[in-house]
């Protein structure tokens, strides 16, 4: 495993619910991210950043202390970014962490920093590029613990994912929605091979890779999500 001298800063995208206990009935609002996210960049020699939901016009500086940006999974990104309307009855939107990090795309390309996305950070990857999404898909949603593999993946030969996973692998799967038209910018390197779902991406014009399932919950148990960690942190 690549161990830099230098530890690289990596960016992680945060996010914010409302905590309910004995002491605090009335609830309190915590930010956080997936503790896999910080484990697996520690573990291959980078140093993890957690950037909380902010305001946009603060995107500039937090950019500016990171070295690569990770696009983290929660909330389904909200339609009113690409031009459409809530066409569904999933209410599981934030619209303060889209507009963020939306900034936060944008700033990053500007600043030219690498991007690697999981799940709901990849479809909002693909609408920042322009693209849009599938507000409701069907057998993508896995009942089973997060470190199952329920879905298969076929990956292509040429991509970077298949010096890693290999031509076909499985993958957990834990989304509602999915990508629909593709940016133009965007090149698809895996699908499942059952219903063509998108299921990993990257940038043909920019150091951008973005993936559907979540390797943070995969990284102690499986080889592969942490040689995609480390290929993020070291290499990307």
């Amino acid at each position: 495993m690549t161990i830099n001298n230098k530890q690289p800063i990596i960016g992680i995208t945060g996010n914010q619910r409302t905590t309910l206990d004995q002491m605090t009935p009335d609830g309190v609002n915590i930010s956080y991210t997936a503790t896999g996210f910080v484990e697996g960049v520690k573990r291959v020699g980078g140093l993890p950043l957690i950037l909380p939901i902010g305001k946009p016009e603060q995107a500039t500086h937090y950019i500016s202390l990171i070295d690569k940006l990770i696009l983290t999974g929660g909330q389904n990104v909200l339609p009113e970014f690409y031009g459409e309307t809530i066409q569904t009855d999933d209410c599981d939107f934030l619209r303060e962490r889209d507009a963020f990090e939306l900034a936060l795309i944008k700033e990053a390309l500007a600043q030219k920093k690498p991007i690697f996305s999981v799940c709901r950070g990849t479809q909002l990857m693909n609408v920042a590029l322009g693209g849009n999404l599938n507000q409701a898909i069907e057998n993508h949603w896995q009942d089973h613990p997060s470190d199952y593999l329920s879905q298969d993946m076929q990956v292509d030969s040429d991509s970077i994912l298949a010096e890693i996973y290999g031509k076909t692998a499985s993958i957990n799967s834990f989304h509602h929605q999915s990508i629909k038209e593709l940016a133009p910018n965007l090149k698809v390197i895996a699908r499942d091979p059952k219903d063509g779902t998108i299921e990993a991406v990257l940038a043909t014009d920019c150091n951008f890779l973005g993936v559907q399932w979540h390797p943070e919950l995969l990284h102690k148990s499986r080889p592969e999500d942490l040689a995609l960690f480390d290929y993020v942190v070291n290499r990307l």
